[in-house]
């Protein structure tokens, strides 16, 4: 998102999308895939968590809002949460891996990121 959106339950979209429903899944899910080992969770990253500031008190963009700024900091948030998982679930059957799959030609890379993603196209 380009401007400032919240969900109905008050979080920045972008964030909540990328970063508070997997984390919520997740949770929810473990118990279950802990019972169903071996199981795996694989989260999607990005390259653009390497860009991310960690102002961790405005993770939602309260004090300064910027579309690819969110999505960088949710993108370490989700890379953050998987590697913190990946430790606890050692020796359970269960496995939790991040990836970056690659910049791949969609709406949100042409779009541009506010001029932080090289148009497709160009790498």
């Amino acid at each position: 998102m380009n401007e400032w959106k919240l969900t109905a339950d008050g979080f920045e979209i972008t964030f909540a999308a990328n970063f508070l429903a997997p984390f919520l899944l997740t949770n929810l899910l473990l118990d279950l895939l802990r019972k169903s080992a071996s199981s795996r969770i694989v989260n999607v990253a990005s390259i653009a968590h390497m860009s991310a500031d960690t102002d961790w008190s405005d993770l939602q963009g309260e004090r300064g809002f910027g579309g690819y700024k969110v999505y960088s900091k949710s993108k370490l948030a989700i890379i953050l949460f998987t590697y913190a998982l990946a430790r606890r679930l050692e020796g359970t059957g269960v496995t939790a891996n991040c990836l970056h799959p690659d910049i791949i030609n969609t709406k949100l890379l042409r779009a541009g990121f506010e001029g932080c993603i090289a148009p497709a196209g160009s790498r």
